[in-house]
């Protein structure tokens, strides 16, 4: 195994860990002397992070996390079991303890902790440990109880550090509060990490995580009799997302990743990264994931010799699954992305490009409803103005027809087809056979049938393989004649294609 090797797929995974970790947007001379790197490797990271969407710069030239990682880090918390049923788990908890609840997990292989959820009661006097929050793995009840599942040796042989007075430093103590907390099934800690803290914990594992769910709320405000009455009901909470873990189907055959496309170190990594996301319950490994991530045998063993190390996968019954490092970053990023505001650059480079306006058209299933939220204004002198915010008729203009022809044929012959101006299709026939030709085409076009005097372009995006919505250019038709309208099609196919891919993991 190359050493070189290795090393440059630790220096990418160190770049994107700094990059989702980072308070604000930094340049790359910041960033390199954070990591101890050259400026020249890190740029050259970084401009590749831009190219696939990993990372975006700023005018000013500094860097932040681009939007392909905010869609990986949702699709983590829409996918794992562990954070998927974390949520509920922690609300019933806050309710019954009226306290701070949270869950963690080890940050293996580090000596450390990181909080992936949180839940905070209302009120005036509160503990603020957002997710991301790193703790200490032998201080508190949080990092104490997953410390008693992974035994002492997992702090390493550095001395412990204390957080406070009564953080208990020596291992033979240490050590003998694991054993009460194992003989009891829960770790009660007051004032060991933070000084006015009280709380209790308890762990569970996860498709190999090792985790706590853990009450926490000022010591002045819990009396001994409330931490008793904590511990168990942390319990239990562990309980529930350890069998909502166990309940889960074995790992299913890994589908070829293919994007983002090519040979390079971080294109490799990216696919491995997606791979990881899509497969919660796990990825084969071997000839099977170099397959599925389109690499040799030797690369895809450098790989996964990097996942393991960074935290990136941990390897469970065989399987690889999503590492701890990975739900540090899904827990800073968040669970929610606006698809608007990660489709905006793809719009304003089409804008600029084919000189028209351009809008982006949401479509939600569950109303069958589709919304134009988010304008684009044209460059050319002449162009059209569109209005964001507004309902979009599935059956008139491109934007509409090109989200409808992907459609179920019940949901077309559900529509009331009423005329909007002189040009609306209101026969079903000829509209079913419009959005015939609309999807052997790729494309779809409308010419003043939602608006007089308006022509429209328009291509569907998809998530997952779903129809999501539509990108249209529109123009007055005044200038329709010197148009190429073929041209312009393909611009705008183009784009959708790129915001499904950067919007999909599948």
């Amino acid at each position: 195994m190359s050493d070189s090797a290795v090393a440059g797929n630790e220096r990418i995974v160190e770049v994107l860990h700094a990059l989702v970790t980072q308070a604000e947007a930094k340049g790359v001379r910041e960033l390199a002397q954070a990591l101890g790197a050259s400026r020249s490797t890190v740029n050259r990271v970084l401009l590749s992070f831009e190219d696939h969407g990993l990372a975006s710069v700023s005018g000013s030239g500094n860097y932040q996390v681009g939007p392909r990682l905010h869609v990986l880090g949702a699709a983590l918390h829409d996918r794992h079991p562990m954070l998927r049923h974390a949520g509920a788990v922690l609300e019933r908890l806050g309710e019954q303890s009226d306290a701070t609840v949270l869950v963690a997990l080890h940050d293996a292989p580090r000596p450390r902790v990181v909080v992936v959820s949180c839940r905070r009661r209302p009120g005036p006097i509160k503990y603020l440990l957002e997710p991301g929050t790193v703790l200490p793995l032998h201080a508190g009840a949080t990092g104490r109880s997953i410390l008693g599942r992974l035994g002492i040796n997992a702090l390493g042989d550095e001395p412990l550090e204390a957080h406070t007075p009564e953080t208990v430093t020596e291992r033979a103590e240490l050590e003998r509060l694991l054993a009460e907390d194992a003989r009891a099934g829960y770790t009660i800690s007051v004032g060991q990490q933070f000084p006015l803290a009280a709380g209790a914990a308890a762990s569970f594992q996860c498709h190999g995580l090792t985790g706590s769910v853990s009450i926490t709320r000022p010591r002045f405000l819990t009396p001994d009799e409330d931490l008793v009455r904590f511990g168990p009901m942390a319990r239990q909470a562990a309980q529930a997302i350890e069998a909502a873990c166990a309940e889960h189907t074995l790992p299913r055959k890994l589908d070829p990743i293919t994007f983002p496309a090519g040979s390079t170190a971080v294109e490799r990594i990216a696919r491995l990264v997606t791979a990881l996301v899509a497969n919660p319950d796990g990825l084969p490994t071997g000839n099977d994931l170099a397959r599925g991530i389109g690499a040799n045998i030797a690369t895809t063993n450098r790989l996964v010799s990097t996942a393991l190390a960074s935290g990136l996968a941990l390897q469970h019954q065989g399987t690889l699954h999503p590492g701890p490092r990975l739900f540090h970053w899904a827990a800073l990023l968040g669970p929610d992305i606006d698809p608007a505001q990660i489709a905006r650059p793809i719009l304003r480079k089409l804008a600029e490009e084919s000189g028209e306006t351009i809008g982006l058209i949401q479509f939600h299933h569950h109303s069958k409803e589709a919304v134009m939220t988010t304008v684009v204004d044209g460059v050319k002198p002449l162009h059209y103005g569109l209005a964001s915010g507004v309902p979009i008729p599935l059956y008139a203009g491109a934007g509409g027809k090109a989200i409808l022809a992907h459609c179920p044929p019940d949901d077309v012959r559900a529509l009331k087809l009423e005329p909007l101006t002189e040009r609306t299709q209101t026969n079903l026939q000829s509209l079913e056979k419009d959005l015939e030709d609309i999807r052997e085409r790729g494309w779809a076009i409308g010419e003043g049938e939602r608006i007089p005097d308006a022509f429209g372009v328009s291509a569907p995006y998809f998530i997952n393989g779903t129809i999501a919505g539509s990108i249209t250019a529109t123009v007055t038709r005044l200038r329709l004649p010197e148009i190429d309208v073929q041209a312009l099609a393909h611009m705008v196919q183009r784009a959708a294609q790129q915001v499904t891919r950067t919007l999909s993991i599948l």
